[in-house]
């Protein structure tokens, strides 16, 4: 069975953006995310992930009156993550499933929780690891994801860019 890797609006919306999105599927994950991470997305990000949806490839938990009920009672923990942002972990605590994000809070509350957290480097790692990316293609893509996301790390992306860009 394959593992479970819920994603944040952010990555969502990097792996849309640089045109990623489509490469992830081949990873061996389950990719997925919530109803209300999914609707923080502009109608044309949906769109094009929406034949992935359709066909199966990639899934939107549909969240229940009681599940969202448990969420909104687990986001009193800490007020700096949204409801769509505690829906990720409640999810992924649940499903024992990888959280997907690049948030700094969201990413440290997860962690203290023992949610394995991974971001949007991590993800073109594997990329080129399972070989789905050359390197060029790498690069290509780190350098468009950087040009859209200021928030980055400099040093681990600069590592990259030297690994792939050659």
């Amino acid at each position: 069975m394959k593992k479970i890797a819920i994603q944040d609006a952010n990555i969502l919306i990097d792996l849309v953006k640089t045109g990623l999105f489509d490469h992830c599927l081949a990873l061996q994950y389950e990719f997925t995310t919530t109803e209300i991470i999914l609707a923080e997305l502009y109608e044309e990000q949906i769109a094009q992930i929406q034949s992935h949806i359709n066909s199966g490839k990639f899934t939107v938990i549909s969240i229940s009156a009681v599940e969202l009920i448990a969420i909104q009672l687990l986001s009193r923990e800490d007020t700096r993550l949204s409801e769509q942002d505690w829906s990720a972990v409640f999810y992924a605590l649940q499903k024992e499933a990888i959280l997907l994000s690049g948030d700094k809070s969201l990413s440290a509350i997860a962690t203290s929780k023992q949610i394995i957290v991974h971001g949007i480097l991590w993800l073109v790692d594997q990329l080129v690891e399972r070989k789905v990316l050359s390197n060029a293609e790498a690069c290509a893509f780190l350098k468009k994801l950087i040009s859209t996301n200021k928030r980055l790390p400099v040093t681990e992306c600069e590592q990259r860019l030297k690994a792939w860009c050659k």
